[in-house]
């Protein structure tokens, strides 16, 4: 076990604190709860609860928890599908605890994190047996027939129906929105079911189908504590069917961008089978990957995927970000079906420095724990980063298109970068530039003397320690593979 100095808070609840060691997330217990939790643990491997989906669990000696460390990741980052199997697993939980005379105090989409493509629930002292839950007095279940019903009406629904409803109606930037800021313990306006009742000007085509579908669902399932008034539990396990019939029936997909085609409109979807037949770029990246051999790799920009599975094949766990909607779920979907160990992520490359703070980031239990640790949601770069990261065809949209500096954009990759950094550089006389100048707001900001090779390779030194430079496709553009 590493020592104490590498360890990071991550949270705590009523009854304990969560730790980041590195290799292991230790969560420590409360003295008078720990009787308890020993019973919880007990049940856990009486009842094979790690194989339902609950994280991998050691009760320690001292009473104290260790779990199975994953990939931090937020459901505001999960492509559509994805958040629609991570709800589908939640409610399928449910039904799972209630076999074992369990179940959860709390239903948010923030307990679970992904395995790849598994979704995996991840706060173990969520998990109460089933007659105890109407001991949580923050529940405030008074006048419903039982407090699951309180869960369900409460946190479940708003928090985690609600903004599936919104993203099956294609609006998914409110979708996010709710996930993120406006997520339980966080200062923005909480979700509102009225908000169904005013779609935005922006929904996809053959919106009004959708509208009244989502308008359809929502009475279906208000108010709850109305419908679900007997108190047998045969009750709590229809609602939770009827919530699984209603949420398989939703179709989430994005509509197919002018990105999600980008490989075949470059005629660059090759056969990852047949190495002989790769160009420049997907050699070089190919020989990288096998003479590096990282455990980790990030795929900033990796629309759908190619590379991204290209190092999953070669042995890589992955995340792949990409900020197109389409383009991710794309990949989601590819990866699950495969069974790829690729971690699939909505995010843009200025995504990866933006903290989101909660209610009680002021409140004396979070103050003082070190910069960003009291942070509701983490930046990126402090849980995203890798042995080996690729950035290609990216650089020259972060700098001529957006106005970022090459030596802002260093900062970011230095601090994701555990090993090294395979970066491509994309000259201004690339046919992409010069054939669309107008998608280069920027453009006009540089020339030949303020952007060009030997700029991005000063810049690189300034980070790591050597650098590497190999043919691109086609010649305008250069792979640079900087080592710490």
């Amino acid at each position: 076990m590493q020592g104490v100095a590498t360890r990071r808070y991550l949270g705590f609840d009523e009854h304990g604190e969560v730790h980041d060691l590195g290799h292991v997330v230790h969560r420590k217990i409360r003295e008078d709860y720990k009787p308890e939790v020993a019973k919880l643990h007990r049940v856990y491997r009486e009842d094979g609860l790690a194989a339902k989906g609950i994280i991998e669990t050691v009760l320690r000696e001292d009473g104290d928890l260790e779990h199975r460390k994953l990939v931090t990741s937020y459901p505001y980052e999960w492509p559509a599908n994805m958040y629609k199997d991570a709800v589908l697993f939640h409610l399928g939980l449910f039904s799972e605890l209630d076999k074992a005379g369990l179940t959860l105090k709390d239903a948010l989409p923030n307990n679970i994190l992904f395995d790849h493509t598994s979704p995996v629930f991840v706060d173990f002292l969520s998990l109460v047996p089933i007659e105890k839950l109407s001991d949580a007095a923050w529940l405030d279940a008074a006048g419903y027939a039982h407090a699951r019903f309180a869960v369900v009406e409460k946190m479940l629904l708003p928090y985690m129906i609600l903004p599936l409803l919104f993203k099956a109606r294609g609006e998914y930037r409110i979708a996010r929105d709710l996930l993120s800021w406006r997520s339980c313990n966080c200062d923005g306006k909480p979700p509102s079911w009225r908000e169904l009742l005013r779609p935005s000007r922006r929904l996809r085509a053959g919106w009004l189908r959708e509208y009244l579908r989502s308008l359809v669902i929502a009475v279906k399932l208000l108010p709850v504590r109305f419908r679900s008034n007997a108190k047998d539990a045969e009750a709590f396990r229809g609602l939770m069917q009827e919530l699984t019939r209603l949420v398989q029936a939703l179709d989430v997909t994005p509509p197919v961008s002018a990105y999600s085609s980008y490989y075949d409109e470059k005629k660059e979807a090759l056969s990852l089978a047949d190495p002989s037949s790769f160009l420049p770029k997907q050699k070089a990246v190919y020989d990288i990957l096998r003479a590096k051999a990282p455990r980790t790799v990030l795929d900033i920009g990796a629309n759908t995927g190619w590379f991204s599975v290209l190092s999953a094949n070669l042995g890589a766990s992955v995340i792949a970000l990409e900020e197109d909607e389409s383009c991710v779920d794309i990949l989601y979907r590819l990866a699950k079906a495969q069974n790829l160990r690729i971690l699939p992520l909505k995010a843009s490359f200025g995504d990866l420095t933006v903290e989101i703070y909660g209610a009680k980031a002021l409140e004396p239990e979070y103050r003082d724990r070190g910069i960003g640790e009291n942070a509701l949601y983490r930046a990126g770069v402090e849980r995203l980063g890798a042995d080996l990261v690729l950035v290609l065809g990216l650089v020259h949209h972060l700098v001529l298109g957006e106005g970022n500096s090459i030596d802002a954009v260093f900062d970011v990759l230095q601090r994701l970068t555990g090993k090294t950094l395979v970066l491509e550089f994309v000259a201004l006389d690339d046919e992409k530039i010069l054939g669309d100048p107008a998608f280069f707001p920027n453009l006009r900001k540089f020339d030949a003397s303020t952007y060009n090779l030997e700029l991005v390779l000063r810049a690189g030194r300034r980070h790591f320690a050597g650098v590497d430079i190999r043919p691109s496709h086609p010649a305008t553009r250069t792979i640079l593979v900087f080592d710490r």
